[in-house]
Formats: structure tokens, C-alpha cells, sequence
């Protein structure tokens, strides 16, 4: 099986992003993988697994030496003089950590776009990315959860909580916090 392994994005846990995927690099060895990379500016890049390297990143090495990509019905293609030529992949694996990537957005866009791929559809992502929703879902369904308070912006912060705490922000990565 050829794998598109999805990773980077714009959210706070872009990095974290990027060593999910170089493990994941060397932990799957039975199938062919493609990496394509999402930079802060959500442009799409094909990386040579050969750069699958923290410093690669950082370095900001892929916008030389990765392909940028399009995205199209199907799937990605790499634009040349004469047309396109697609991206050979079956499947692509989501490894966007936080917004973008687990809030349902990348999913939505596989879907619109008609690209097969491994993780949770747009309603599943949505729900779980989103605490606050977790939570109403979870206790509608009679889960026991722990206590909670969710400020707005603009209300007091004089909350009152009772230790041990647990702090999230409602729509991050479940990295933060």
C-alpha cells in the first residue's frame, strides 16, 4: 500500500508534527509512503523521505528542496511545464496535530476533494477537537466527567476551582495545556 503521510499545518503543535511523522518514518517499513508537508502558510509540499529531518524543517529547507503541490479532485499533483503529475498514493494518513488537522478542516477538504484517507470524519473531529463539546456530548450520554468552568472572552476570570486542576484551552491540540 502507497501511504501520503499528511503532517506539519499552522496550529501551536506544528513541530510535534513533524516528529510524528519522522517516527512514523521509521516504524513503518512494510509500504511505500509519500510525505507531504503543510507549512504555517498551508501550502503543500512533497518531501523526499531522505530530508525527513527535524533540521530540514526548521531549516526552512523545503522551499527548495520540496515539490509544492496542488491539491485536486482525487488527490495532489506536482505542476509542470506541460500539465501535472500527480502524486501516487491510496491513502493519506492525517498526522496534523491541533487546529487544522484535528478540528475536522483537513478532513473536509479530503472529503470535498474525494481523497481516501485514514481518521476521523468532519463530525467526529469537530466534537472531540472542541472540549466544551466533548464535554455536553459526554455528559448527554451519561458519562461521569469532572467538574468544570469554561470562561468567555470579556468575562471575569475570578473563577473559583478546587485542586487538583486540570487547565485545556477549549479548541487547541491536546498537546497544550
Amino acid at each position: 500500500m502507497n501511504i501520503a503521510i499528511v503532517f506539519g499545518g499552522s496550529s501551536f503543535e506544528h513541530e510535534i508534527s513533524i516528529v510524528s511523522a519522522i517516527t512514523l518514518k521509521g516504524v513503518i517499513k512494510k509500504h511505500t509512503l509519500q510525505f507531504i508537508f503543510i507549512d504555517a502558510q498551508r501550502d503543500f509540499y512533497l518531501i523526499d523521505a531522505a530530508n525527513m529531518k527535524s533540521k530540514f524543517f526548521s531549516e526552512k529547507e523545503y522551499l527548495k528542496k520540496g515539490k509544492k503541490l496542488t491539491l485536486q479532485k482525487g488527490g495532489f499533483a506536482i505542476p509542470a511545464l506541460f500539465g501535472e503529475k500527480r502524486v501516487d498514493f491510496d491513502v493519506a494518513l492525517n498526522l496534523i496535530h491541533g487546529r487544522d488537522g484535528e478540528d475536522g478542516k483537513l478532513a473536509a477538504l479530503f472529503e470535498f476533494f474525494g481523497i481516501k484517507f485514514i481518521g476521523p470524519r468532519v463530525e467526529a473531529s469537530v466534537l472531540s477537537f472542541n472540549k466544551l463539546y466533548t464535554k455536553f456530548l459526554a455528559d448527554s450520554l451519561g458519562v461521569k466527567t469532572i467538574d468544570y468552568k469554561t470562561p468567555s472572552r470579556g468575562e471575569s476570570r475570578d473563577i473559583t476551582l478546587e485542586y487538583p486542576v486540570i487547565i485545556k484551552p477549549t479548541r487547541l491540540g491536546s498537546s497544550i495545556g
